[in-house]
């Protein structure tokens, strides 16, 4: 019975260390998604950016959060 638990436990852990993160969303993401009027513009304090756009002025650094 221990080495069935033992077992068991080992397996969730090897599947935790391997987890491949395709489900995480990256910080960048995240921001898109928080700003998203839903119509696929991004609305950032009274500014109106596509979602493109967005990106692009977050790889520029132009967003701080």
């Amino acid at each position: 019975m221990f080495l069935k638990a033992l077992k068991a436990t080992a397996i969730f852990a090897l599947e935790v260390m391997l987890d491949d993160g395709r489900d995480k969303k990256s910080d960048q993401d995240k921001f898109i998604e928080e700003h998203n009027d839903g119509m696929g513009n991004v609305n950032f304090y009274g500014d109106e950016y596509t979602e493109q756009e967005a990106r692009e002025a977050d790889d520029r650094g132009e967003f701080y959060y």
